[in-house]
């Protein structure tokens, strides 16, 4: 029986076997590929990329109020307390209300935060290895000038 890792590899293998695929589907399914293999085995392998975003948000921005983290998520602010619930209840944050405005929650990382942190940050560095193997450094630099164009024309048509 196929497990989830396997079925969910099923549509990258495909591409490899069409001719025609525009780049677009190469990245889409790479990027898919390159987190599912950084979280799989992780306690947070199963969450949203919207509560991954803001785990990245905090363990960068350490005590921002909650209502900056939904912003900067570019989360609703109910999605974003369902999820600060949940990461409480994991160990991964604490929320503090402001002694002077108690309207204003303050979101902190904990330690056991910063290690799945630590974590998620050697998985990255061990996949992106891996998927650059055999890959010459004058081809990194050609793929990366390429992507960077790609980039600037995605974000130039988005802010006409």
């Amino acid at each position: 029986m196929k497990n989830q890792h396997d079925v969910l590899k099923a549509q990258p293998r495909k591409l490899l076997e069409m001719d025609d695929v525009p780049p677009s589907m190469f990245i889409n399914d790479l990027s898919k590929l390159f987190w599912r293999t950084v979280m799989s085995d992780s306690p947070q392998d199963n969450l949203s990329q919207g509560y991954r975003r803001m785990f990245h948000i905090l363990c960068r921005k350490d005590g921002i109020t909650q209502v900056e983290l939904a912003r900067e998520a570019k989360l609703s602010s109910p999605s974003v307390s369902a999820a600060l619930y949940k990461m409480e209840q994991d160990g991964l944050v604490r929320r503090e209300t402001d002694s002077k405005d108690r309207r204003k929650v303050f979101v902190y990382i904990t330690e056991k935060g910063r290690e799945e942190d630590n974590i998620i940050r050697e998985r990255c560095r061990q996949t992106e290895e891996r998927m650059l193997r055999g890959i010459t450094d004058e081809e990194k630099e050609t793929l990366k000038a390429i992507l960077r164009k790609m980039l600037l024309n995605m974000l130039e048509e988005a802010d006409s």
